[in-house]
């Protein structure tokens, strides 16, 4: 599927996923709160079902409560690729002791 676009929007969260040569990218936009943030980890596993390597952008993320905490744990713990550039995602990730591999692309 490569270059293809699928966006899931789930109340104040946009959610793209783009299939691209070399990977899933994945770019959660809005509020990661309550039950949209529980959405989330929920959709990612299923872009990377067939062994490209996920790629998760946090830059487009603008708040974030516990169980959106908790979303991020469970996409780090899963995949483990990070990338931000905006400071309020960057102090997000290093308050919950998640290490950003790179800057999005």
């Amino acid at each position: 599927m490569d270059g293809s676009l699928r966006a899931i929007t789930v109340g104040m969260l946009q959610t793209t996923i783009l299939y691209l040569h070399d990977r899933i990218k994945v770019v959660p936009s809005g509020q990661l709160v309550g039950e949209w943030a529980e959405c989330l980890p929920k959709a990612v596993p299923h872009a990377g079902s067939g062994g490209d390597p996920v790629e998760i952008d946090l830059d487009g993320i603008t708040c974030v409560d516990r169980a959106g905490e908790e979303a991020l744990l469970r996409l780090w713990e899963a995949h483990g690729h990070f990338y931000c550039t905006s400071p309020f995602a960057q102090a997000l990730c290093n308050r919950l002791g998640i290490h950003v591999t790179g800057v999005g692309h």
